[in-house]
């Protein structure tokens, strides 16, 4: 039985690492796509609300923490400029870069990571916190989806 047991792990152990590799897609370090997410921090930091929406598809839906909804487009502009109103000194970093991940059966996304620092314009607190962002394209470039995950604790710390 001892021996058995060997001889069946041996097979499949074998199995497993003869399974030929199978591609998936393809990750761009730069992409055009990669540029139009750079600008798009950008144009968020000069609060240049038309030209940023201009990336994004007129049906593009958002999704971030503070919602437990998607968020459409026109409402995604009234929070660029709550954000505004309420935060000043915004500074936007990217960590690494971004990546361009072009799937074989999925839409082409830039995943990309940033450090955000800003200062609360009533209680002149400062709040820092890690992002990462997830910006997935349509057949005629426009950002259609966008997710973002951040802690929210050091903006609601810098509020009070």
């Amino acid at each position: 039985m001892k021996n058995f047991l060997i001889v069946l792990f041996v097979l499949l152990a074998g199995n497993t690492l003869a399974q030929a590799p199978k591609k998936n897609g393809t990750i761009y370090k730069e992409h055009p796509y990669i540029t139009i997410v750079n600008n798009s921090t950008n144009l968020f930091i000069k609060q240049d609300w038309n030209g940023l929406a201009k990336l994004y598809a007129d049906t593009a839906i958002f999704y971030d923490p503070t919602s437990p909804k998607k968020i459409s487009l026109a409402d995604q502009k009234k929070g660029w400029a709550a954000i505004a109103k309420d935060w000043g000194q915004i500074k936007i970093v990217k960590v690494g870069y971004p990546d361009g991940l072009q799937y074989d059966k999925d839409p082409f996304t830039v995943q990309s990571w940033w450090t955000v620092t800003a200062v609360n314009k009533k209680t002149k607190k400062t709040a820092k916190f890690h992002l990462v962002q997830f910006d997935e394209f349509n057949k005629a470039g426009k950002i259609a989806v966008e997710i973002a995950y951040y802690d929210q604790t050091p903006l609601i710390d810098a509020s009070k």
